[in-house]
């Protein structure tokens, strides 16, 4: 594996089976962009109320060359981020397109 992965919780307990989500959807890019040398992503749990729905809030860092892909999810923009595995994977989603839209840059740069 050519990059780190680093994952954090604030604010909810560690989860191993949302980390094993996480490595899949990291590995996922990285098929797609072998440049990757970095992925930093941040789970949260803002605001934990016991009567309340729970809402995750995602931040994928991509660290690429020459570039970082900062990709955020916050809870207010999707609903279905009551789900932390669906706010991970719209969160990589999100910093997919954007990885994508990089390599285009460079393959036209390279051209």
């Amino acid at each position: 594996m050519k990059r780190a992965l680093r994952i954090t919780y604030r604010g909810m307990e560690t989860s191993e089976t949302l980390s094993e989500h996480i490595r899949g959807q990291a590995d996922k890019l990285e098929q797609f962009f072998e440049g990757i040398t970095g992925c930093d992503v941040v789970v949260e749990e803002p605001h934990r109320h016991h009567a309340q729905v729970h809402h995750f809030h995602v931040r994928v860092a991509l660290h690429v060359p020459g570039k970082d892909i900062i990709a955020d999810r916050e809870p207010a923009q999707l609903a279905t981020h009551a789900d932390a595995y669906q706010a991970v994977t719209d969160a990589f989603e999100a910093a997919r397109r954007q990885l994508q839209h990089h390599a285009e840059k460079l393959h036209a740069h390279h051209r």
